[in-house]
């Protein structure tokens, strides 16, 4: 842990005000980092220069009545070309972002001829595809909601990026949610969001296609038995660590499955993200916050 992070490095508050900060991303291009609120409906942008402020609002669902308690967009990510692509739990779609023009276009929005639930999260492999995690969080009626839902399984999807095809690749999880994949694209994972089964599952990828069955990476109930803690958002360093933002803060986790560290904040964490200019970003409630790495 002494190898990524000093032990004297101060967690910076770089502003509040949201409800629920989630959805990290940094755009090298520009040098900023931008993330969701999805109960504000807002996509918010910061730099060094102008600090913390809305970028995009309305970031989800645009009708003038109300459809959730999470209308906006959740996990986000700046692909290969540099456009922004975000999981709308409102419109219950992948959307594309022009981040000039700030002009949205639906990449996918249906299964088999079926509306999404809420896409959550979502990360792109090395050879192009998108992954993305399926939970209901943004239903109007959320877990319990029927009349809305038109897809039974909580779902992890691939997504091909030259036809925009969609294939359902796991359908056996209860309530996925953070979804990452390592640098050389063998490895992805997915985090359980998941009060009987807390786990981060990993899954073997071979030329983006899974290969045999998941397998738990950690369990965090056997990992912190004196805690309630299961892991929202993840990333993955260039090294393997993964990085799960769980509890207060985040939990650096190794290659092998153990926990190696915490970076513990005492703020209830959704999400995190890698910049550019050496900090973690980690989206904890209503602010944003930031950490050195070494």
């Amino acid at each position: 842990m002494q190898k990524i992070i000093s032990a004297k490095a101060i967690i910076e508050n770089l502003g509040e005000g949201m409800v629920w900060a989630e959805g990290p991303v940094w755009n090298k291009r520009g040098n900023y980092l931008l993330f969701s609120d999805p109960r504000l409906n807002t996509i918010y942008k910061w730099d060094k220069e102008g600090g913390l402020r809305p970028f995009i609002k309305p970031s989800g669902y645009e009708g003038a009545e109300w459809y959730s308690d999470e209308p906006g967009t959740n996990g986000l990510l700046i692909n290969k070309e540099g456009d922004l692509i975000a999981c709308d739990h409102g419109n219950r779609r992948i959307t594309k972002i022009n981040l000039s023009t700030k002009e949205k276009t639906a990449l996918v929005s249906k299964w088999e001829g079926k509306r999404f639930n809420s896409p959550n999260d979502l990360c792109e492999h090395p050879l192009g595809y998108y992954f993305f995690t399926d939970p209901p969080y943004g239903l109007p009626g959320r877990l319990n909601d029927t009349s809305n839902r038109e897809i039974a399984q909580n779902g992890v999807y691939r997504v091909n990026k030259t036809d925009n095809s969609v294939e359902q690749v796991i359908n056996n999880l209860a309530r996925p949610n953070g979804i990452a994949v390592n640098a050389d694209g063998s490895k992805l994972y997915v985090a359980l969001s998941d009060d009987a089964k807390p786990y981060l599952m990993v899954y073997d990828l071979e030329n983006a296609n899974i290969k045999g069955e998941g397998r738990i990476f950690i369990d965090f109930e056997k990992a912190f038995p004196a805690e309630k803690i299961r892991a929202d958002g993840i990333k993955v360093d260039r090294n393997g660590n993964v990085f799960a933002a769980a509890g207060d803060g985040v939990v650096v986790i190794g290659t092998d499955g153990i926990a190696i560290g915490r970076i513990r904040s005492g703020i209830r964490t959704a999400n995190c993200a890698f910049g550019a200019d050496g900090f973690l970003y980690m989206t904890a409630s209503d602010r944003l916050l930031r950490v050195k790495l070494k």
